[in-house]
């Protein structure tokens, strides 16, 4: 978290690269991508939100939030078709609240 910025991309670029399939990993680097607005990398934010998949839900619910921290405004409509139609509280939550919060001026 604490890394200076080129060395956080190199680090990101690594776990994509090597453990890009493992849902901790994926949870983890989407996490950090958000909570250190690291805009380089929102593709992974747009990726972790649409997987289905359910051992990635929790990488879904870093993804809701990324896309407040980096201001994914493209992604509202699909926060709100996750928000409408997710079964996980966790995930219908957060959506709720990421398009809470991205609503406001």
């Amino acid at each position: 978290m604490k890394m200076p910025s080129q060395q956080q991309l190199e680090a990101i670029d690594h776990i994509h690269d090597k453990f890009w399939s493992d849902y901790g990993a994926n949870y983890l680097r989407t996490a950090v991508v958000g909570l250190n607005r690291v805009h380089e990398h929102s593709d992974l934010v747009r990726t972790a939100l649409v997987e289905t998949l359910p051992q990635y839900a929790k990488s879904r619910v870093a993804a809701a939030w990324a896309c407040l921290s980096l201001e994914l405004k493209d992604q509202i409509g699909l926060l709100q078709e996750i928000h409408l139609n997710a079964k996980w509280i966790p995930l219908k939550w957060s959506c709720e609240q990421v398009l809470k919060q991205m609503s406001q001026p």
